[in-house]
C-alpha cells in the first residue's frame, strides 16, 4: 500500500503530460496503440501512464531495499493501465478487442491467453525478442469491467510476475498474497 501511495504521489508530481508520454512510448516495439478507449467505454475509473523517467526515479528509490526490483524498473520504458467500471460491453467492444488482437498477431505478437466465454473476453499477448519480452498486453472485458494493460520494456520471463505485482495487476487467475486483503481497500 505504501508503494502504491508513493507511486501515485510521484506520478502526480513528476509525470509528463499524458500526450507527451504516449508519443515517447510509440517508438518502442512493445507499445500497443489502443486507440480511443474513452469513446467506447467512457471515462476510465483508473488510468496509469508511467513513462521511463518516472520508472527510473522509482528504480532509484527502491534500489536500497530491493535492488532486484530496482534493476527491473530500469529496463521498463512504460506502463499503461486503463480500467473502466460498468462499461457497456457491446458487440462493438468485443469486435474491437478482436480487431486489436488481429493487428497484434500480424505485428508478431504471440497470443498466450485467450478466453471466449459468454461473460468474459480476455486476451494476453507478448512481444518477444529472443528470450526476452519487449511488451505485454492484456485486454479483458467482463460484465462490469474493461481492463487494458500495456507493459513496455526489456523483461525476462521470470520477472513478469514482479512487474504485474508492482502495479497490482492480476494475471492468470488469482494473486495468492492478496486473496484476503480485497476488503481492506
Amino acid at each position: 500500500m505504501k508503494f502504491k501511495l508513493l507511486l501515485i504521489g510521484l506520478i502526480s508530481m513528476l509525470a509528463l503530460p499524458a500526450v507527451a508520454q504516449e508519443d515517447a512510448l510509440k517508438g518502442f516495439p512493445g507499445y500497443v496503440d489502443f486507440g480511443e478507449l474513452n469513446s467506447m467505454f467512457g471515462e476510465p475509473s483508473v488510468q496509469i501512464a508511467v513513462g521511463g523517467t518516472l520508472l527510473g526515479f522509482v528504480s532509484a528509490l527502491s534500489a536500497e531495499k530491493n535492488p532486484e526490483t530496482a534493476e527491473l524498473f530500469k529496463r521498463l520504458h512504460g506502463v499503461r493501465v486503463s480500467v473502466f467500471e460498468n462499461p457497456s460491453v457491446t458487440e462493438a467492444a468485443i469486435d474491437y478487442v478482436k480487431t486489436v488482437s488481429s493487428k497484434l498477431s500480424q505485428q508478431g505478437w504471440e497470443s498466450v491467453v485467450t478466453v471466449n466465454s459468454v461473460d468474459e473476453q480476455v486476451r494476453v499477448f507478448m512481444k518477444f525478442n529472443g528470450e526476452n519480452v519487449e511488451g505485454i498486453t492484456v485486454m479483458a472485458l467482463e460484465e462490469d469491467e474493461a481492463v487494458f494493460v500495456n507493459v513496455i520494456g526489456d523483461l525476462k520471463p521470470d520477472e513478469l510476475g514482479k512487474v504485474m505485482d508492482s502495479f497490482d495487476i492480476e494475471m492468470g487467475g488469482h494473486d495468492d498474497d492478496d486473496d484476503d486483503d480485497d476488503d481492506d481497500e
